[in-house]
């Protein structure tokens, strides 16, 4: 028996047929020479790496690869059949295969491992390869990056749709110059990150992005950090430590002598003492044509930080890209995570879709890293509504029953006519129905007092009280 085991293993090994195991810790245990001839990398460079529920890493690297053969933490939702995936190879591509799973049982029932086995997807036939709408949006996320990495080498930015592609297609303009840059959009809507994507893809990319928050620092702080800067950028440290960009959060709201420093600065720069010049980055709520009508930007200012602008979408209209980023977060999650989460219950989906998001993919991420921590306390392969935040839930709530009642408006003649006849009930009691004291209370003449109270039709009143001397 030893021997006819020993034979088994040696032709698992040798077989060109692409076998691997991964134990209960989800690390490869075993890569045979099949699985190095499909994807390109040799299995001692594979063996002892852990596989994560993540298409988050770079083509190219084991990560990459140990990612794409992490069984779906819905398993027992796939049945037997084979799961779709894009098998991330040595040389950054991919390709489309069947992923076989089987779960390798201990003598109690329980799980001590998986073996995996991969196969061609069969073209122009039917198959059995099963998807669950959870890895259905794992498999799109990762074909979404594949894509925009040929494109645009930006495959942090995720989105589809005419919106989304304009942005994109202004990022990869803007990536390959070294022109100023204005972000517009909502608080939370990726503005400085898609300011670092920008950066890091472009000439000065092995330069330092340094951020600045135009609105917390105070004034002495930002003289003294925008100095640094502009000092830095002639030279003498390493390149990764010399800034390439500087960006400035919430533009609008950064004080106008400021400004003008920063003006000031740009204009004195020798292009020929410095080492690479420094690119100016921006971000702002509202457009600055805006700021600068509100006399909030210096028109100077305005013109030097916009050279390309950038509108970004608010989360509420991207719903075409909503769960796909809502798994682009939980995979994030995933990498740093001991148990994985495959995706969302449809009644999540539900829940999540009823909210407003007023702070955008900042409120999401937080949203969804939150319930993924829920639901691996709980041991669940699916978020459920009950692993959503309590503040979330709270939240929506909040939205269904709306803001505070408004007071009616009342038409003006009316409401003024109401304060008249409260005024002058209020004079005639005062003088005890003398209309001479009234008027003179009132600041009247006795005849003008006369004539509002019989347009008011008020003469008829307290009529006995009056005394007319």
């Amino acid at each position: 028996m030893p021997r006819r085991r020993r034979r088994i293993e040696k032709w698992l090994a040798g077989s060109q047929a692409p076998v691997f195991v991964l134990d209960t810790d989800r690390i490869v245990a075993w890569f045979n020479s099949g699985c190095e001839t499909l994807t390109g990398w040799p299995a001692d460079e594979v063996i002892g790496w852990r596989c994560d529920y993540s298409s988050e890493f770079e083509p190219g690297t084991v990560d990459a690869l140990v990612a794409s053969l992490c069984p779906p933490p819905d398993l027992d939702r796939h049945r037997d059949a084979g799961i779709p995936i894009q098998l991330a190879c040595r040389d950054g591509n991919s390709l489309p295969q069947l992923l076989h799973v089987f779960p390798l049982n201990d003598a109690d029932g329980q799980a001590d491992g998986f073996l995996g086995i991969l196969t061609p997807v069969p073209s122009g036939e039917p198959t059995t390869a099963t998807e669950t709408p959870t890895h259905r949006l794992h498999a799109e996320l990762a074909a979404m990056r594949h894509s925009l990495r040929e494109r645009f080498g930006l495959d942090s930015l995720l989105g589809s749709g005419p919106q989304m592609n304009r942005v994109l297609e202004q990022v990869r303009l803007a990536a390959n110059s070294h022109s100023s840059v204005c972000l517009i959009g909502e608080t939370g809507s990726g503005r400085e990150h898609t300011a670092r994507a920008i950066h890091y893809s472009g000439p000065a990319g092995d330069h330092s992005f340094v951020p600045l928050d135009s609105h917390r620092l105070p004034p002495s702080e930002q003289s003294e950090l925008i100095a640094r800067v502009f000092e830095s950028t002639r030279g003498g440290a390493a390149a990764v430590l010399e800034p390439g960009a500087l960006f400035l959060s919430d533009i609008d709201r950064l004080p106008r002598d400021i400004q003008q420093l920063l003006l000031d600065k740009l204009a004195s720069i020798d292009t020929l003492a410095t080492t690479h010049p420094l690119r100016l980055m921006v971000s702002s709520t509202r457009p600055l044509e805006e700021a600068v009508a509100c006399e909030d930007l210096l028109p100077e200012f305005h013109y030097q930080v916009s050279s390309i602008t950038i509108t970004l979408p608010a989360l509420r209209d991207r719903q075409t890209d909503f769960q796909h980023l809502a798994q682009h977060f939980l995979e994030r999650h995933n990498q740093t995570a001991a148990v994985q989460v495959a995706g969302l219950s449809a009644n999540s989906w539900t829940a999540l879709g009823q909210y407003d998001w007023p702070d955008n993919l900042d409120e999401l991420n937080s949203v969804i890293r939150e319930a993924a921590q829920n639901t691996s306390e709980r041991g669940s392969g699916l978020i459920e509504p009950d692993d959503l935040p309590f503040a979330f839930r709270t939240g929506i709530d909040a939205q269904r029953v709306g803001g505070p009642l408004q007071e009616p408006i009342e038409p003006l003649e009316d409401v003024m006519q109401r304060i008249e006849r409260n005024q002058l009930r209020q004079a005639m009691q005062r003088a005890s129905g003398n209309k001479a004291e009234a008027a003179r209370l009132l600041g009247l003449t006795r005849p003008r007092l006369y004539r509002r109270l019989e347009q008011l039709g008020m003469l008829g009143e307290n009529s006995s009280d009056i005394d007319d001397q």
